[in-house]
């Protein structure tokens, strides 16, 4: 039985796809982007979903339906409207434009688990479920981002008693506290920041960038509109150089003028940092919730949050703060207890933390865990309708489930190919910021498929290492394996144990 799970949010939609209780896949909803925009261009005769209305949105922006998601199914001065010409639309409407997208996707599929934003109430879950049953799309379920994501971390043995969970979309950002009880997982707080949604942090950097070439040409280029897009078009390569710790090149250009600024990572970093300050704030209030007896929580971060520039090492330091303090916040002693086993699992608790305070989920993670609770929903184990604050805690994820890859820093690399590369060098099929990790080389390691398994080939004076042992020249993987690039360089975990082609999965319009 085929099973799509789509995590759906008021900036994109993205699934997975693949039999109940399997290890699902994700889609190219938008080939070759895995992600669908949640934009409508108006401008044509029907209106058009994805990633083309982006391209519009600064130009043409009463063209362009965005925003919808969050004022589902409400009314009055508050619901948002579109009217182009003599056509008007709703946000209803809109999401039934989104359905009607991805029918070509869902037609097939014996059941639709969604997950969505922890800001949209009951009512509107209902509301797009009920949308979703008009266009013929078999709707099993649905459950917040957050909850989700806080469900696949524990599957990945990323927390065991109580995590933060941080999401953004472009409507807001959202910070959830989730504790573990009793085989389930309770939501149990959550607090919805829209000042700091996607929106907001993409309009900081515009207005920041605009405010520097104001003062080195004096013309701004919100004043041509055009300008102003090209800026917003080019943002996601601002943030990747951020991350990677690069230096970017922006262009702007206007009807009659034309300029190059260069944008340092540090000056980046300094235009988000009162806004990640912010979002720091709010997990320290949320990290002082559970009882004093517990250890202090873990942080997961979505793919879309990890990637919010400043916020992930912020949230690193509070949490390594944590850790520093007497085994937990600073008012919290440790738990007096002459249970042997208690302490040894709250000593493994610290242990793990200290690994890896903040963790940064893969794009698909939580629709993957969304689409193990299938079954459950299916055959009534759990109701069929929004699980708003509870859902069964999943099993630890088992090492050789899916495909065989690598894993680092919250993303999965399919070793798709005969041979994969990991380097510092231009061209290797995992590449490692050399000013990041040092110990890496140009062509560190080689892994390479010899028809019966994975064999890693080390290339490196540094040294590679794998389950702590050197490798004088190769070795064969097994899942589970941690692969060390140099002595105290990065950790990346094989995974998965299937040597064939992941199965591509199309869709149509």
């Amino acid at each position: 039985m085929t099973i799509v799970a789509l995590d759906w949010n008021a900036t994109r939609a993205l699934a997975v796809v693949g039999p109940a209780g399997d290890y699902a896949l994700p889609v190219p909803l938008e080939p070759p982007s895995a992600e669908l925009p949640m934009l409508l261009d108006l401008s044509g005769s029907t209106p058009v979903v994805g990633g083309a209305a982006r391209q519009r949105c600064r130009v043409a922006p009463h063209e362009v339906c965005h925003g919808f998601l969050p004022f589902l199914g409400t009314s009055g001065k508050t619901a948002p409207a579109w009217k182009v010409g003599r056509r008007s639309l709703d946000c209803s409407q809109a999401a039934a434009s989104v359905w009607q997208r991805l029918h070509g996707l869902c037609r097939s599929a014996q059941g639709v688990v969604l997950t969505l934003p922890a800001y949209l109430q009951s009512d509107q879950t209902n509301h797009l479920a009920d949308l979703g049953a008009k266009a013929k799309v078999p709707v099993l379920g649905s459950l917040p981002i957050s909850l989700a994501a806080a469900l696949a971390g524990h599957a990945q043995q990323l927390w065991s008693r109580s995590v933060i969970v941080v999401d953004v979309d472009d409507h807001a950002l959202t910070v959830a506290l989730v504790l573990a009880g009793q085989d389930r997982a309770h939501l149990v707080e959550t607090r919805v920041l829209p000042a700091l949604g996607l929106r907001a942090w993409r309009d900081r950097l515009i207005n920041a960038l605009s405010d520097l070439c104001v003062w080195q040409t004096r013309r701004d280029p919100r004043d041509a509109p055009h300008a102003e897009q090209g800026i917003c078009d080019q943002l996601d390569g601002i943030v990747e150089a951020c991350s990677r710790q690069q230096p970017t090149q922006v262009a702007i250009q206007a009807t009659q003028w034309y300029h190059h600024l260069l944008v340092q990572p540090g000056q980046t970093l300094a235009f988000c940092s009162p806004m990640a300050s912010q979002v720091a704030r709010a997990v320290e209030a949320l990290g002082s919730l559970p009882p004093g007896d517990e250890a202090p929580p873990a942080v997961l971060l979505t793919h879309a949050a990890g990637r919010l520039p400043g916020l992930r090492g912020m949230l690193t330091a509070l949490a390594q703060a944590w850790l520093e303090t007497a085994d937990g916040l600073p008012a919290r002693p440790r738990p007096a207890s002459d249970d042997f086993g208690d302490d040894l699992l709250f000593e493994t608790e610290l242990a793990n933390l200290e690994t890896a305070p903040v963790n940064v989920l893969a794009p698909e993670t939580p629709a993957r865990a969304a689409h193990s609770l299938a079954d459950a929903l299916r055959k009534g184990d759990v109701v069929r309708v929004h699980l708003g604050s509870v859902a069964p805690l999943p099993l630890a994820e088992p090492v050789e489930a899916g495909p065989a890859r690598l894993h680092f820093q919250g993303r999965d690399y399919l070793l798709r190919d005969t041979t994969f590369t990991l380097g510092s060098q231009a061209g290797c099929n995992l590449r490692l910021d050399a000013n990041e990790h040092p110990d890496v080389a140009e062509r560190h390691c080689d892994i390479v498929f010899d028809r019966r398994s994975y064999l890693l080939l080390n290339r490196s004076r540094q040294g590679t290492l794998v389950n702590d042992a050197p490798v004088a020249t190769s070795v064969a993987l097994h899942a589970g394996d941690r692969i060390r690039l140099g002595a105290q360089g990065p950790v990346v975990r094989f995974l998965g144990r299937s040597p064939a082609p992941a199965p591509a999965y199309h869709t149509t319009a």
